[in-house]
């Protein structure tokens, strides 16, 4: 059977692939610098050559560089060569972040045996110290941004040198890659990052971090990335310094199961929409410059140029007429509002006869099917919502008056991706928050002795999608569900208020908690003769009153 190749692709059949060594190779290595770098470069040469060329080709469709401005337009230089690029990308990309990650993802710890609440309290304190100082939801928006983007993100769990205090960075995606085993598991044996330093373009080093489960290695090389065959002889080994992370520190997010982008498979549909919206300004461009068919004769002319003697007369040439350097020509200026015409008379050649042709002038302009053009630019428009999944706000049917039904079939199928990506994204959340649970543990920040994965399967990330409120309708779902007795606890109807409130359901519950002991504090002082009137029956001093003004 003869196999079929696709003909032209936009991106090179590897610009995409995942990578993957057997264990066995990585254990002969691991130890070894220069063999774990010697390895490591062939990763990196394919990712700069194979790879990063897609990943910066889709960044640039965010930012609204598009092929358009690649586009030759007409082969006629005076014919106008607008190359408008749409931000439709950048539109998409801004709608699946917010959707997705517009409201911060909480971290529920859940005790299942309720035996040890000290533990999940200590783990809730570490957690929300490290996402404050991190700035975690700041980062998990521009991990679901990239994602959007390229299809994978990438995440790295660093401790500074000379302190404790975990950190989390976004890393991009052109400069780093995690390399996998090559079991079905895919466990990640080492990631690398690799990225250029100097003054502008001057004293360029290329700087190499290879990070495995124990380990930070570190290397460079001098006037960027090394073209030799034999890397191991161009770059420098720097020093390895130890982690306690327990895994590979710098984790890879994964946007689908083929690691594309939110509107990477629609970029034909997107491409040809730049073009139509380019041709037509180019057709109103040219339009407005268009050629000017003048028939019939100036009334305003030059007067010819004559060749003079040296006595400045006429001179005379062969025909008996003088020579004319210069023949009469109308005075046409392009700025003039109005031209002078009148007719002229045209002798024909067959019998001589004499036709007077009167004046004319006109513009010349093709038609445009300025109909046929809107109809197409609004099913390309249509389209790339539909195949994207991305709510068109200015579609008529989409109101803000529609039901809660009809709202949610417009989202159908974005909830379908968006339960998909938010799969994988816990699985990224699930490295992420192994490693720093190992470095806590590591560090005896957790009491006990612990299973670094029973401690993970204790945290349950949960994400709210940033949708339009409708604050009346959760008010009367919360008196409606407050009224039948034991149907939902105080938690759950507290956690349903936070979408009016803002505050969340725990901080709710402390600041219940904070006024009952604030009243029980006050009942107890004036039981005790404290304050007020039982103060002068527990005591017998006389009540203080305050002194009155004159008159009063």
């Amino acid at each position: 059977m003869q196999v079929k190749t696709i003909k032209h692709r936009r991106f090179d059949e590897e610009a995409n692939r995942e990578y993957k060594i057997p264990v066995s190779f990585f254990n002969t290595i691991r130890n070894d610098p220069m063999s774990l770098y010697d390895t490591a470069y062939k990763f990196i040469r394919h990712h700069i050559d194979r790879e990063v060329p897609r990943l910066k080709e889709l960044m640039e469709y965010y930012q609204a560089q598009n092929e358009i401005k690649r586009w030759s337009g007409s082969p006629n230089p005076m014919n106008a060569h607008n190359q408008v690029a749409s931000g439709f990308a950048r539109y998409i990309t801004n709608i699946r972040v917010g959707y997705f990650l517009g409201n911060d993802i909480q971290y529920k710890i859940v005790d299942d045996d309720g035996q040890d609440k000290t533990l999940a309290d200590k783990i809730k304190e570490l957690l929300k110290g490290y996402n404050d100082s991190s700035d975690t939801p700041y980062v998990d928006e521009m991990l679901k941004k990239d994602l959007s983007i390229t299809g994978r993100a990438y995440d790295l769990v660093y401790v500074n040198e000379g302190e404790t205090t975990l950190n989390l960075a976004k890393v991009d995606p052109t400069t780093v890659f995690v390399v996998y085993d090559d079991s079905i598991k895919a466990r990640p044996l080492f990631a690398v990052r690799y990225y250029q330093t100097g003054v502008l373009d001057e004293q360029l080093q290329e700087q190499y971090e290879i990070y495995t489960d124990n380990a930070l290695y570190r290397y460079h090389s001098d006037g960027g990335v090394p073209e030799t065959n034999s890397p191991e002889q161009a770059v420098v080994f720097d020093g390895e310094e130890p982690l306690f992370f327990g895994r590979v520190p710098l984790t890879e997010y994964k946007n689908n199961d083929e690691r594309t982008g939110d509107w990477e498979p629609e970029l034909d549909q997107m491409d040809a929409l730049d073009k139509a919206i380019s041709t037509m300004a180019n057709f109103q461009e040219d339009f407005n410059d268009a050629a000017m068919v003048i028939t019939g004769k100036f009334a305003d002319m030059t007067d010819p140029v004559y060749a003079l003697d040296k006595n400045g007369n006429k001179i005379i040439g062969k025909d008996g007429k003088p020579i004319i350097l210069e023949p009469a020509h109308p005075r046409v200026n392009s700025h003039n509002r109005m031209f002078y015409l009148k007719p002229y008379v045209m002798q024909t050649a067959l019998n001589g006869e004499r036709q007077i042709v009167a004046p004319s002038l006109q513009y010349v302009t093709k038609q445009y099917d300025s109909a046929g053009w809107s109809t197409y630019t609004n099913f390309l428009i249509n389209e790339i919502h539909k195949y994207t999944n991305t709510p068109n706000v200015n579609d008529p049917n989409f109101a803000s008056n529609a039901s809660g039904v009809a709202m949610s079939y417009k989202l159908w199928g974005s909830d379908q991706e968006r339960k998909i990506q938010e799969s994988l994204y816990k699985c990224g959340l699930h490295a992420r928050l192994s490693a720093c649970l190992s470095y806590w543990d590591k560090i005896n920040a957790i009491p006990g002795t612990n299973n670094v994965e029973d401690l993970v399967g204790m945290i349950d990330p949960n994400f709210d999608p940033n949708l339009p409120k409708n604050d009346d309708a959760t008010a009367q779902l919360i008196q409606t569900l407050a009224s039948v007795p034991g149907l939902n606890s105080l938690q759950t109807l507290r956690e349903i208020e936070e979408k009016i409130t803002g505050v969340t359901a725990d901080a709710e519950q402390q600041r219940v908690d904070d006024e009952r002991e604030h009243e029980l504090r006050q009942a107890s002082d004036y039981d005790n003769g404290a304050t007020g009137i039982g103060k002068v029956f527990a005591t017998g001093d006389r009540a203080e009153v305050d002194n009155q003004q004159q008159g009063d």
